[in-house]
């Protein structure tokens, strides 16, 4: 690319110019090889697709810096304009809506537009074409800087009988560096090294006057230049030297700082686990104690239930004391979803866990939602568009849901609005640093966020401890969240809460996610009552319970025998002359548990099938080994209806 007086071609066909000049000089005197060649496009092409490894002089610009490498400046000037003497031209406001030509499209362009933002650049590929238009009254004006300027007019053989005027542009400055591949930069930044070591010699000014173009003023100006960078250096030096010795100084000090800021977040952090450890006892324990009373109520719960049922399906509509005997079957009903509730906290609920999709919960829970927010509230739902698919027991999902929902409800007693969504999420481990309860990796979120009255910090540090509730008297039981807690924390998930007064609150949980498909629900059995004759032996420790267990069996139909043990149930077996099709047993007996209980049996009579009942928690029952899939398992207490049903489906399965 030629540019006079930078880079040019001389007389004798080579190289030859300004920058060129001082280039190979520099490059001489630092024993660096040159090859020089002659590239028609411009610099940046020759640049960045690394045709050269070198340009001897190129703008800086920020653009420039990021395709390639230029060292520091050895060169800045101003730029100009040149108009035709019989022009109206006087300023540089004049220009403002005029034609002017260019012939360094890359850095001419965005400069012009700096000073003249009106203009309309006209592009030449050389300087003298650029100055012919002008001279022709083909643009108004030349716009170049002061030195291509000045070695133009120099050459310029004439002017169409008229002389080109010098429009000064001082507000424009460049400075020019040698531009390389970053590969090639150590030799382009040599370069630059030695022009400057030239300019503390004084060699500079012969350089430049062989050339004509530039003054003393302006060899001075170049020399200010390399001089400023070298100055910068030293001060940069002694800058450092001063922060060191000011580091030394106050090391002692900031050392002191930062240990007594260790020691207070050490103490806080203390703190915090302290009292997330004696939040997490005073829960497990609630758990404990669920778990131990849950036994016990569930017996008694069975006997209650049932009987009311019995007593209910025998008396007459009009009969007076039929109400009474409502009123009971409701609170026992009541006392056992109040225990599963308890359960569910303290993660000790008998749970059944598939693969369960949370769109296809969200989506078959949505109209009974619909109808329980009423017409006040306007319920969004927004599932992910991917399965978000996770292992837990979908009745419990739709506990989940239905206490977070009625907890919404309740928040908005105004109306407003409920957002259920799903997504399908990848926690990573920079997420659960900190946050013993978060495991990283893929998980599937279900939120459900309302626009109601919020909650303060001090409410929210206690929403999950049972009992705990904002409502009035008899408004709720307190264990809607604390049974959202245990079932998140017993599908090995986790609870995320954001509220503010007046704005809100915000629920986010996350279960572990998994691969496959929805598991197909378990059917209800719709065919005729659970009526049959068949021979049950029903083996039951708790006299009012077994009592209660063969009553409604007989009252089925079904032949019942019953025994207080497994050894009394085996020596039955063994007197017993007719074939036992089915064994009703509780989980956990005297001397031996259910299991090997019905193993013993099964070796004498293999064509009996088993039910196990139980009104244990889930651990207990997991440690008689009662918790496998293909075990049927019917969970107490139950009701007349329940167990028939259940001995139905054994029974016709076998």
């Amino acid at each position: 690319m030629i540019s006079p007086p930078f880079q040019v071609r001389g007389a004798d066909g080579k190289e030859a110019g300004l920058s060129v000049e001082l280039v190979k000089e520099a490059a001489r005197r630092r024993g660096i090889s040159l090859q020089w060649v002659f590239w028609p496009d411009s610099s940046e092409s020759a640049l960045k697709s690394k045709s050269v490894d070198l340009w001897p002089l190129i703008t800086i610009t920020p653009e420039r810096l990021q395709a390639f490498h230029i060292s520091e400046p050895y060169l800045q000037h101003e730029h100009c304009l040149l108009v035709r003497d019989d022009s109206r031209y006087k300023r540089i406001e004049d220009l403002s809506a005029a034609t002017i030509g260019i012939a360094n499209a890359a850095i001419d362009t965005v400069h012009l537009k700096l000073v003249l933002p009106g203009a309309t650049p006209r592009l030449h590929p050389l300087i003298a074409e650029v100055l012919e238009d002008t001279c022709g009254g083909r643009t108004d004006a030349a716009f170049m800087d002061k030195y291509t300027a000045i070695s133009a007019l120099m050459e310029m053989p004439a002017c169409g009988g008229h002389t080109l005027r010098w429009i000064g542009v001082p507000q424009v400055h460049s400075r020019l560096g040698v531009g390389a591949t970053f590969e090639s930069r150590a030799a382009a930044d040599a370069i630059r090294d030695e022009i400057g070591a030239m300019a503390e010699e004084g060699r500079l000014a012969s350089i430049f006057g062989q050339w004509g173009v530039m003054s003393g003023e302006d060899v001075e100006s170049v020399e200010a230049l390399l001089d400023a960078r070298r100055r910068e250096t030293r001060l940069a030096i002694a800058t450092i030297l001063f922060a060191s010795l000011f580091g030394l100084t106050c090391w002692q000090t900031i050392r002191l700082v930062r240990e007594r800021t260790r020691t207070r977040q050490a103490q806080a952090e203390l703190r915090d686990s302290q009292e997330r450890y004696m939040q997490a006892q005073k829960l497990e324990s609630i758990g404990r104690l669920a778990g131990g009373v849950a036994h016990d109520f569930n017996n008694l719960l069975t006997v209650i239930n049932g009987y009311s049922e019995i007593v209910l399906g025998k008396l007459e509509s009009s009969h007076p004391a039929r109400q009474h005997v409502k009123e009971i079957r409701k609170a026992g009903e009541r006392a056992a979803s109040l225990t599963q509730q308890l359960l569910a906290f303290g993660r000790k609920q008998m749970i059944r866990p598939r693969p369960v999709d949370l769109n296809s919960v969200v989506r078959e829970c949505e109209k009974m939602f619909s109808r329980l927010l009423g017409e006040d509230i306007e319920l969004i739902a927004r599932l992910g568009p991917r399965p978000a698919m996770t292992l837990a027991d979908p009745g419990q999902i739709n506990q989940v849901l239905m206490n977070l929902v009625v907890n919404a409800r309740d928040a908005m007693p105004d109306g407003g609005r409920l957002i259920i969504e799903t997504d399908v999420v990848e926690i990573d481990s920079q997420s659960a640093a900190g946050r013993p309860e978060v495991t990283p990796g893929p998980a599937v979120c279900l939120t459900v966020s309302d626009n109601g009255h919020g909650m303060d910090e001090s409410t929210r540090e206690h929403i999950f401890e049972p009992f705990f509730t904002t409502k009035g008297v008899a408004q709720g039981t307190g264990l809607g969240l604390a049974t959202v807690y245990g079932i998140v924390k017993q599908s090995h998930g986790w609870i995320r809460v954001q509220s503010e007064p007046g704005k809100g609150s915000s629920f986010e949980i996350y279960l572990p996610r998994i691969a496959g498909t929805d598991a197909a629900p378990e059917s209800a059995d719709g065919g005729p009552p659970p009526s049959g004759s068949e021979t049950l032996l029903v083996v039951e420790d708790q006299e009012e319970v077994r009592a209660f267990a063969v009553s409604a069996l007989a009252a089925f139909g079904y032949h019942v025998l019953n025994a207080a043990d497994a050894d009394e149930a085996l020596e039955l077996s063994q007197r017993y002359p007719g074939p036992i099709h089915l064994l009703v047993t509780d989980v956990v007996l005297p001397t031996m548990n259910g299991r090997e209980l019905a193993e013993r049996m099964k070796a004498a009579r293999s064509e009996v099938a088993v039910l196990y009942t139980s009104g244990y928690t889930a651990d207990v029952i997991a440690h008689r080994g009662v918790l496998d899939q293909d075990l049927a398992f019917l969970p107490k207490p139950y009701t007349a209806e329940a167990i028939a049903s259940k001995v139905r489906e054994m029974l016709k399965k076998s």
